[in-house]
Parts: C-alpha cells; sequence; structure tokens
C-alpha cells in the first residue's frame, strides 16, 4: 500500500522519498544527511562499482537508499533490519524509489548467538529505535525474532561478502562484531562505520582491530555539539 504522504529526504545527489506514517520518520527519517552528514560522506566516498554494501540496523532504509543511488555499476545492498513495522517501511521504500534490483531486506537480528530471542521494543512505529534483546529492559511490546551470528547467516545463505559495512543497533553492536569475525576479516572488506555506545567504546576497537581494521576517524559532534552518549567510528582495512 502507497502510505498518506510521502516525503523526499535531505540528499542532493538524488531524488529519494520514503514513506512518512510516524512521528520517527517525520523527525529524523526524512532528515539522514542532517542527523549524519558523516555517514553520508563515507557511502560517497566510498562505494565504488561493484561494491556490497552492508546496512546492519537499515530501519527504514535512508542510508540504504543513498547507497543505491550512487553512480556506480552493480551496487548491491544488504539492509538488515529486524524491527516489524520499520521493515515493512524499508521494503516500501525500496519499491518507491525502484531499488528492487539493489537493496535486499532482511527481517532478522544479529548478535553473538544464532537461534531464537525476544525483541523489546521501545516503540513499535516505524522508525522507531532503541530496541532491546536485553531480558530486563523496559518494552512496550516484545517479539520472538530470529537472530544470527552474521558469519553463520552469511554462510547458510551465501551471502555476498560485504565490501563496507555499517552498524547502528543502539548498544548491541559488540554482540553484533563477535559474530562476524569470519565475515570482518574478510580481505574484501574496506571499512566500517559504527555507532559506538561511550561505555562499550573498548570492546568495539577491540575486535574490528583484531579483524585488521583500525579507527582511522572518530566523531563525537554534529555541527559543534557533543553527541549524546554515542559516537561514530570509521576504520580501515590496515
Amino acid at each position: 500500500m502507497v502510505p498518506a504522504h510521502l516525503g523526499r529526504i535531505d540528499y542532493d545527489g538524488a531524488e529519494i522519498v520514503i514513506g512518512v506514517t510516524s512521528r520517527a520518520e517525520i523527525m529524523s527519517r526524512l532528515t539522514p544527511v542532517a542527523k549524519e552528514p558523516w555517514t553520508v560522506r563515507w557511502l560517497e566516498q566510498g562505494i565504488r562499482d561493484g561494491d556490497v554494501f552492508y546496512d546492519i540496523g537499515a530501519n527504514v532504509g535512508t542510508y540504504s537508499l543513498i547507497a543505491a543511488a550512487q553512480q556506480r555499476s552493480a551496487v548491491r545492498v544488504v539492509a538488515f533490519e529486524p524491527g516489524y513495522a520499520s521493515f515493512a517501511a524499508l521494503c516500501d521504500n525500496v519499491l518507491h524509489n525502484r531499488r528492487d534490483d539493489v537493496i535486499v531486506p532482511l527481517p532478522v537480528v544479529l548478535g553473538a548467538r544464532t537461534g531464537l530471542a525476544t525483541l523489546g521494543y521501545s516503540d513499535v512505529a516505524a522508525g522507531g529505535a532503541e530496541h532491546s534483546l536485553q531480558p530486563g529492559a523496559e518494552a512496550v511490546y516484545r517479539q520472538p525474532v530470529l537472530a544470527y551470528r552474521l558469519d553463520d547467516l552469511v554462510a547458510e545463505f551465501q551471502l555476498p561478502s560485504p565490501s563496507l559495512l555499517k552498524i547502528d543497533v543502539d548498544g548491541a553492536e559488540g554482540a553484533v562484531l563477535s559474530g562476524a569475525a569470519a565475515t570482518l576479516a574478510q580481505p574484501g572488506l574496506r571499512s566500517v562505520l559504527v555507532e559506538i555506545q561511550r561505555d562499550g567504546g573498548n570492546e568495539v576497537v577491540g575486535l574490528l582491530e583484531g579483524a585488521g581494521l583500525a579507527l582511522r576517524d572518530r566523531i563525537d559532534e554534529r555541527n559543534g555539539v557533543p553527541l549524546n552518549n554515542v559516537w561514530y567510528g570509521i576504520f580501515e582495512r590496515i
């Protein structure tokens, strides 16, 4: 179904529209460039012909769509999003922009173990964030979900190995990385961008450095204002 409203995101490099059905989409998903200009620069500068981009925590798909809009040939995007409303919106947005030949949406959680897990939602609307797999976390809804180690998912379903990998999973980045050792060690993976909780930075940096990816850039502020409780790291193959 086509939503009542389509909005154009704040990206000048291409005309990209998304469905607007929730407050979260209005407040942050329509403005991915203003929200994370460093992520957009990383995509624009990093994507090459034939690359595979993994968008882990794709939400409604704005960065996946920006990646797909780059003027490069044979680019493929694998977008991971477990939240049911955001996943539906992601699929709709792929269709709205006619990018179904480039973007593959997958409704799975990535983490340290493969099996059935329970996702606790902070908000069930499309575009919501800060969901958690922690049993004690407050939740408005708890949903059984399929959870995979990234290495298991890649091996079982023969996914193409990533060239670029983005992780935005609201505190679960250490778990995602711990389940992705073989994927991270692939020499074809050139760069990783991660949103990192300040209390988990040492684990994340250690896991990536152990895979041969060194911290190149650290982003702590947006337009001179410190980021709240997180920082972003861009890691590159040594």
